[in-house]
């Protein structure tokens, strides 16, 4: 999940920049023929997105994720559970962003609120996924152990890192990838709760 949090910073920006550049320059085309006005306005003179109002929205997603998982756990549900489901919906999340650029050839008008509303989601699961996996993380990893551990995990994550930033993927291919690692992590995750089942049966 982590490497996935990375990429989506690098990512949501120019992705978001992307849809909407390719929005205003198909409506300039149904406006107009005149390819001068056209470039002129695929250059540099498109409107500016409000940055920091979506900024602000992924905080209030992440924040409901955090108090969505307090409330759920107060119900009496497993944070390594909550986490199956987490993991889920952020994989749905990046299917999510990753559809639009496969719509854009289609003039999809509203790809820009699918993509959007997935990064919405994403940072809700967020908000709940820090909680949760703190909690799992203290079950599992021997407390007298955990810096050590913790220290190994982040050399492959920082290389991951590193390859994403240095292989140039296009946003589409980011965000299918990032699915695909979360489908992984939750099909993972539900292992881990079902061998944790069968050792308290015993």
């Amino acid at each position: 999940m982590a490497i996935c949090r990375y990429i989506f910073i690098f990512l949501w920006t120019p992705a978001l920049t992307s849809i909407q550049r390719s929005i205003q320059i198909r409506d300039i085309n149904e406006i107009t023929k005149d390819l001068q006005e056209l470039n002129e306005n695929s250059h540099g003179d498109i409107d500016e997105l409000p940055f920091g109002w979506i900024f602000s929205s992924f905080m209030v997603c992440c924040m409901l994720g955090t108090i969505t998982f307090s409330g759920i756990t107060n119900y009496g549900v497993s944070a390594s559970k909550s986490l199956i489901w987490i993991l889920a919906l952020s994989a749905l999340s990046c299917l999510a962003m990753a559809i639009p650029f496969t719509a854009q050839n289609n003039t999809n008008s509203g790809a820009q609120t699918v993509q959007y509303l997935g990064m919405l989601l994403y940072e809700f699961c967020i908000g709940a996924y820090y909680p949760a996996m703190g909690t799992v993380k203290g079950t599992i990893v021997p407390e007298d152990q955990r810096a050590a551990i913790y220290n190994v995990f982040r050399l492959p994550l920082n290389l991951m890192v590193l390859l994403y930033l240095v292989g140039d993927f296009n946003t589409e291919t980011s965000f299918l990838a990032n699915a695909m690692m979360l489908f992984v992590a939750c099909g993972l995750q539900t292992r881990i709760v079902r061998d944790m089942s069968h050792e308290h049966r015993k």
